[in-house]
């Protein structure tokens, strides 16, 4: 198998993972109140820990992205550091909705929004870099 074919299978598995992501944000963003969102944001972190490790695996997506793409490491690097900050974000936010002392309705969504801008940016750069790459290797701009 050659690298290219490799990053196309892998990528192609993963879009099923990614499509059950993009599905949990929508629901995210459909939900009216805290008590909606907080199994939402659960069922939202176990996707995202299953999904970035799982590009993260020794001879996973990203070092099949990195095999192809040796000049741009600091680009794929990023990308793999936003996978923390994401979780991190989530985790903050999953704790201020659990929070039974209560929570600022408006505070929630606000952070809610962002974590969901966050996420679908850090997708959309991810599937960039990967159309990118094979654009470069196929010849293909």
């Amino acid at each position: 198998m050659t690298s290219v074919s490799r990053l196309e299978s892998i990528y192609k598995d993963l879009e099923k993972e990614h499509q059950r992501v993009i599905k949990q944000m929508g629901r995210l963003r459909a939900s009216v109140g805290v008590t909606d969102m907080v199994p939402l944001l659960d069922e939202l972190r176990t996707l995202l820990i299953v999904h970035f490790a799982r590009e993260q695996l020794p001879d996973g997506f990203y070092d099949a992205l990195g095999a192809l793409a040796e000049s741009r490491r600091d680009e794929l690097q990023t990308l793999i550091d936003e996978h923390a900050a994401i979780l991190s974000h989530l985790n903050e936010t999953l704790a201020r909705a659990k929070d039974a002392g209560g929570v600022d309705e408006s505070d929630l969504l606000d952070r809610v929004s962002n974590l969901l801008e966050q996420l679908s940016d850090h997708e959309q750069k991810e599937h960039q870099f990967a159309v990118d790459v094979l654009g470069a290797e196929s010849g293909v701009t």
